[in-house]
């Protein structure tokens, strides 16, 4: 069955390396990009159960895990993983249903979608990677899913509304994981699930 999830895989900025989610044996695996083709590096625990989604900024790395309702960190080097002690934190309950994690584009915030709960989680990223929060935020459409950022560091978000319809909203992110809304929830003439 699907995850229901956005990001399962990401590459980082070199793209050299890929990241990859093991929803089943709640693993993250690490890839190295070569001329013939990827080639398996690492492959350790997603810090919780079922991770859904993974983001890299430099050297670091998060994990959402949808089964466990937290995030985990990590350090990449030399195509090798290693846990960044104290990084796992909650999201806003159980039973979420999260979708997406992302780093800003400056990498100072984490943001989370949580389908369940229709909240846009935001966690402050500090030195060596650990992370406060969350700071949990109301979505301003049903089913907050998939979601990007823009040149000005804006994240747009597109909503589900449970399969039944889609639209996007858009937000301004700030160094302190604050979001506040750009636009609310405009209608995607008609389109279903986005």
């Amino acid at each position: 069955g699907g995850l229901g999830n956005q990001g399962g895989v990401a590459s980082t900025d070199s793209c050299r390396t890929l990241l990859v989610v093991n929803a089943g044996s709640n693993d993250v695996s690490v890839l190295r990009v070569r001329n013939g083709g990827l080639a398996l590096t690492d492959r350790l625990p997603s810090g919780g159960t079922q991770p859904v989604s993974v983001a890299v900024h430099d050297d670091m790395v998060y994990v959402l895990n949808a089964g466990s309702d937290t995030i985990s960190g990590f350090r990449l080097r030399h195509g090798r993983l290693a846990p960044i002690a104290g990084s796992t934190r909650p999201l806003s309950g159980s039973g979420t249903a999260p979708a997406q994690i992302a780093f800003s584009p400056s990498g100072d915030t984490l943001l989370v979608t949580e389908k369940a709960t229709n909240k846009i989680v935001a966690y402050t990223v500090h030195d060596y990677g650990i992370v406060s929060g969350p700071l949990v935020q109301n979505s301003n459409g049903q089913t907050p899913f998939g979601f990007a950022f823009d040149r000005r560091g804006n994240a747009i978000v597109s909503e589900a509304f449970g399969g039944t319809a889609s639209a996007l909203s858009s937000y301004e992110v700030n160094r302190r994981g604050t979001i506040r809304s750009i636009s609310n929830s405009i209608d995607a003439a008609g389109q279903r699930a986005a």
